[in-house]
């Protein structure tokens, strides 16, 4: 028992900062590339490249690890990255080196995001604890919207130059916090010297996805409920911008939308044993319906960082719900690469909406891409309903 609450104490703290040092790029870059002058257009370029690279990073880096172990050095030399983007942003001169350093942030940094949670999932599954996961994943929450808050107030007082001092520290303390973490397993718990590295093979990782039945359902339900949810999270920058907000309004949106995600990954144990996954990611499509309303209606900056509790209490549900259930379903030594791909198949959507909602943000303006991403939320939350209520009486 000692044991695993020093584990977890550690997984926690790990979460921790790596969702405070995501946010760093992740959360601002968008309206950084807007205050160096760039065009919507450039921003979403940006944006698809962001995108691009990190489903890719995902799959490649998730595949390293299960082929040859060894995830706390693969983390750690992909999270060392970060620091040329740090370094590299107070000297960008043109967009394609922007472009290059969000490309970098997207592949090495944001790949390890599903390993991270891989990583976490299999040291409570050694103690039979994997429902527990909302709960670590919980403080990574708490770090993105502490994050939000902290930067937001520091670019409004000291204005964006100290964007890059910011991210390059957040990254050398994540390398600290990572160093510390025993990597005596891999991704499966078990000794790497057991396995044979021949074992592994990247198309087999994808044929087990598409043979088991529940893994492509999930994974549908996802990819629709992200086309949306990414489409407009993607541009919350140029979102909260229209509307009037700055860096302190846009880091008081993520905080107020990490924040929730607390209550609901702590709660999430609890009300898989009382829900299915399904249920739960419905709930989701309605409470970002009711968001996206609110926020048409209103039109403001307000609007948009009050309706980050929405969409927060949304994110933590789909979250814990769908990657232990998928981490569940997936062979033992394909874990890694199972949840990894999955999550690079949900995140094409992303690709698709990236460019499209970009268009939309661009030539027809802010309130369109609202509803254009309301509609979508209706109509997936309208097939969903019919498919629960199906199965229901079929049970």
């Amino acid at each position: 028992m000692v044991l695993i609450n020093k584990e977890i104490k550690k997984f926690r703290i790990y979460m921790f900062f790596y969702w405070a040092m995501m946010l760093s790029v992740v959360g601002m870059y968008t309206m950084y590339i807007l205050e160096l002058g760039y065009s919507k257009r450039e921003v979403g370029i940006a944006v698809t490249i962001y995108t691009m690279s990190s489903l890719v990073g995902q799959s490649f880096i998730g595949y390293l690890v299960d082929k040859f172990g060894h995830i706390k050095n693969i983390v750690l030399v992909s999270i060392s990255m970060g620091v040329i983007v740090g370094i590299g942003f107070p000297f960008t001169r043109a967009s394609w080196q922007i472009y290059l350093l969000i490309l970098i942030w997207g592949f090495f940094v944001a790949g390890v995001s599903p390993l991270n949670d891989a990583w976490c999932i299999n040291i409570l599954k050694k103690y039979n604890q994997q429902s527990n996961f909302g709960r670590v994943r919980g403080f990574g929450s708490i770090g993105y919207g502490f994050s939000g808050a902290l930067l937001g107030v520091l670019l409004q007082s000291f204005g964006w130059r100290i964007y890059g001092f910011y991210i390059t520290a957040a990254v050398i303390i994540m390398l600290a916090v990572t160093y510390t973490i025993s990597d005596n397993e891999n991704a499966h718990g078990s000794n790497q010297n057991q396995k044979n590295e021949t074992d592994i093979s990247f198309k087999e990782a994808i044929s087990v996805i598409f043979r088991t039945r529940q893994i492509v359902i999930m994974i549908i339900i996802m990819f629709t409920y992200n086309f949306a949810m990414r489409g407009i999270y993607n541009y919350l920058g140029i979102l909260v911008g229209d509307f009037g907000g700055g860096a302190l309004s846009l880091g008081l949106t993520y905080f107020f939308d990490a924040s929730p995600e607390i209550v609901t990954f702590f709660l999430t144990s609890r009300l898989l044993k009382k829900f299915h996954s399904k249920r739960l990611i419905l709930a989701a499509f309605v409470l970002q319906i009711i968001r996206l309303t609110v926020i048409l209606i209103f039109s403001n900056a307000v609007a948009v960082i009050s309706m980050g509790v929405l969409s927060g209490f949304a994110f933590g549900l789909v979250t814990a719900s769908y990657k232990t259930y998928i981490y569940n379903l997936a062979p033992a030594k394909y874990k890694a690469s199972c949840l990894s791909l999955s999550e690079s198949i949900i995140g094409i959507s992303a690709i698709t909406s990236a460019p499209i909602f970009g268009f939309v943000f661009a030539k027809f303006g802010t309130n369109s891409a609202i509803l254009f991403g309301l509609i979508i939320n209706i109509l997936a939350a309208l097939v969903m309903l019919k498919d629960i209520v199906f199965l229901r009486k079929t049970a």
